[in-house]
């Protein structure tokens, strides 16, 4: 694994490769960063990664339906399971204990992880045949969706889903679980040709969608079921790729297969889009090729990075940096603000990479440096001391694992690497 110089970091390098004819020059001009661990079970590649929020865990999913469990505090599986028939596009964290899984398989599950103790046996390729002895989690939803898009999930918080429409793959479902299951927001399209849906995100009242045709659209989820279209922009000249929202800045960022990272506001205004047609479900056939119907916006900005496709693109919590991963198999990070290039790294061996995940940075119960450990360690009698200590050193192993800022990368060689990053 390499810290590269990326020419857009030191151009003196740059204008050298170029002067000599060749870029050789670059890949010798490295210095060694390798993974801080590295997690090994399976070994198809890696299709999707979730930090749980206690940051001590992860779950990883594989392009066989295989998930993992992983404690990072022993950098051992806590749980493997078969969760689709085919490879799983998405794996979202919805509380402590709720996991969403979302498969090519035309299926998403809320499977609920609790302390029910299953299987760590790592299977083999001949195992995905007959996977019924890993035992599953309890199974606490399931819903038939269209997969067809190699499109990832949308969460809102514990309640709100938003997956490409079940009959059209050019539109999208918005599904809620609580009370019951029910999917108040149907065949969500922009009422221009887009192709199909390819990146979908979730904020508060705001549907955030990128396209096979290279736009990106925001629609606002109103009371009445209706979507209403408030931002449409052809940021990209092929198809989006993935979609982050920063809540605090305001804004959107959007990758795609080209080469360009683009910044959008992110529009709570209805009148933003003034010619903007009502998004309920109901395509306008007759406008549907004609995009001069509807005004198209400007982002903000646009960057282009010089090397295309951008497969994936994950923002931090703190909202500082993000990261990309990207075709050429490394993994490139930015400071959002201004969208600089901080750091360029190999993120797998030469099978390339397929997707990536921040760990978290702001902890909601922070403990003390030792004190408590300290406190109880001292309180205890002699007969259970041993119990205690281990207790303690236990806890002061999670604390270690829990404060650092992680990135985790998943290859295509089944691998997850774990880098610790600014």
């Amino acid at each position: 694994m390499y810290l590269q110089l990326d020419p857009d970091i030191d151009p003196a390098v740059s204008q050298l490769s170029r002067r000599l004819g060749y870029s050789a020059l670059l890949d010798d001009y490295m210095s060694s960063l390798a993974a801080s661990a590295t997690l090994r079970a399976l070994s198809n590649p890696t299709t999707a990664i979730a930090f749980h929020r206690s940051n001590i865990r992860l779950v990883s999913g594989d392009d066989n339906g295989w998930c993992v469990h992983w404690s990072l505090v022993t950098r051992r599986p806590l749980a493997i399971w078969r969760s689709h028939e085919d490879t799983v596009l998405t794996v979202k964290w919805l509380s402590d204990d709720l996991l969403l899984t979302h498969g090519r398989d035309n299926k998403l599950h809320v499977f609920r992880l609790d302390d029910l103790p299953l299987s760590t046996d790592i299977p083999t390729p001949a195992d995905s045949e007959n996977s019924g002895k890993w035992r599953k989690p309890w199974l606490v939803a399931s819903i038939d969706v269209n997969a067809l898009n190699f499109c990832s999930a949308a969460t809102l918080g514990t309640n709100m889903i938003a997956v490409p429409g079940t009959l059209d793959s050019d539109t999208i479902d918005v599904y809620t679980l609580l009370p019951t299951l029910a999917r108040p927001y149907a065949a969500i399209s922009a009422g221009v040709k887009t192709g199909i849906v390819m990146a979908i995100a979730l904020h508060a009242d705001i549907l955030i969608a990128g396209y096979e045709s290279g736009h990106v659209a925001m629609y606002q989820l109103q009371d009445d079921g209706v979507a209403q279209l408030i931002y449409l922009c052809k940021a990209h000249s092929q198809p989006v790729l993935s979609v982050a929202v920063h809540a605090l800045d305001a804004t959107v960022l959007s990758s795609s297969a080209d080469s360009k990272i683009v910044k959008h506001p992110l529009v709570r205004d209805p009148s933003f889009l003034p010619s903007s047609p009502k998004s309920s479900g109901i395509r306008n056939s007759e406008d549907e090729n004609d995009l001069s119907t509807v005004s198209l916006s400007t982002p903000i900005s646009t960057h282009d990075i010089k090397h295309t496709g951008i497969a994936s693109l994950n923002l931090r919590d703190d909202g500082k940096i993000f990261a990309t991963a990207c075709w050429d198999g490394n993994v490139r990070i930015f400071l959002y603000s201004n969208l600089k290039l901080l750091a360029s790294f190999r993120g797998g061996r030469q099978d390339g990479i397929s997707c990536l995940a921040f760990g978290r940075t702001s902890l909601d119960d922070p403990e003390d440096d030792n004190s408590e450990e300290e406190k109880i360690v001292k309180e205890v009698v002699s007969d259970v001391t041993k119990v205690v200590v281990g207790n303690a050193m236990r806890m002061k192993a999670e604390k270690k694992v829990r404060e650092k800022h992680w990135l985790a990368v998943g290859g295509k060689d089944g691998r997850v690497g774990l880098w610790e990053v600014y």
